[in-house]
């Protein structure tokens, strides 16, 4: 694996791990933040290829195929991160984000069951290690109440749909540059949650700067940033191979709870999280060798 690869991976986890801080600390409704959250990461991205000035040629190399995977992609992505917000609000940071995170696990089961794909055994091992470590955090969090079941639901369909979104991701990023590819991916994500808003009766305007300034950070950050840097990883490492480097995000987002909202990680979670550095560790380790294999 390349340099350039493993600090790109790095730095998504890192960029990631923020997202679940800034929406716990928005006041906004779910389904709003999620809306904004991709508008503005639309937005800006719109800006840029614009002054970029050469996107409308590559737009134009896209079959039909392609631009329906894309819809599709984001029509995933969308209840990936409505899903997702919404489990933030019914559960603690670390059950939610550990629970989103178990998508390789989902990947590597559409893959067995549907794609006829098989995975090697040291890989099942890798995931079989992560998600011991997804368990034991959860464990030690669960809250045990109707509340916090609903939200472990909530996280868990997150998970199976930024799944199909990853794998959809995979099919088609070997043909289309990350540019077009996030533009027409996160612009959809934010059209369809914009239908999501409105069919939910939710009011598009009247929310605080203090909102409007994390919803743009939520932009910036865990998306441009994180999630684009797994989007561009689709082309230089297999989709479950990303699955499994997001399990980091539970670890950073743990720890920025502590410094965010004093919520300290139990003997739970720091046990899981070690399963889970130790699986990543694991499959990093298997993938070069399977390189200079």
């Amino acid at each position: 694996m390349k340099p350039k690869t493993v600090l790109v991976m790095i730095s998504g986890v890192v960029a990631v791990s923020f997202a679940a801080i800034f929406i716990r600390l928005s006041t906004a409704p779910p389904l709003i933040i999620s809306f904004y959250r991709m508008f503005f990461s639309s937005l800006i991205i719109f800006f840029y290829v614009s002054y970029r000035g050469n996107i409308g040629g590559e737009l134009r190399k896209l079959t039909r195929k392609d631009l329906l995977l894309l819809i599709i992609a984001g029509l995933l992505l969308s209840f990936h991160f409505a899903f997702w917000v919404t489990s933030l609000s019914h559960t603690s940071v670390a059950s939610s984000v550990v629970l989103v995170t178990t998508q390789p696990l989902f990947i590597v089961l559409i893959e067995t069951t549907f794609l006829d794909k098989k995975a090697s055994k040291r890989f099942l091992l890798g995931i079989a290690v992560a998600a011991a470590g997804s368990f034991l955090i959860g464990f030690g969090d669960f809250q045990g109440t109707e509340f916090g079941l609903l939200g472990d639901v909530f996280a868990l369909l997150g998970a199976v749909m930024a799944a199909g979104y990853f794998l959809i991701g995979g099919e088609v990023r070997d043909r289309i540059k990350i540019l077009p590819y996030i533009l027409i991916v996160y612009g959809f994500s934010a059209v369809f949650l914009l239908v999501f808003c409105l069919v939910a009766g939710l009011p598009l305007v009247g929310y605080s700067p203090y909102n409007f300034s994390l919803f743009l950070l939520l932009a910036i950050i865990p998306t441009l940033i994180g999630h684009t840097s797994f989007n561009w990883l689709l082309s230089e490492v297999k989709a479950s191979m990303i699955g499994v480097t997001i399990l980091g995000e539970p670890i950073g987002s743990s720890l920025l709870a502590i410094l965010f909202f004093e919520e300290y990680p139990s003997y739970w979670v720091i046990a899981g999280g070690s399963f889970v550095l130790l699986s990543i560790y694991f499959l990093w380790r298997q993938e070069l060798l399977e390189e200079v294999a």
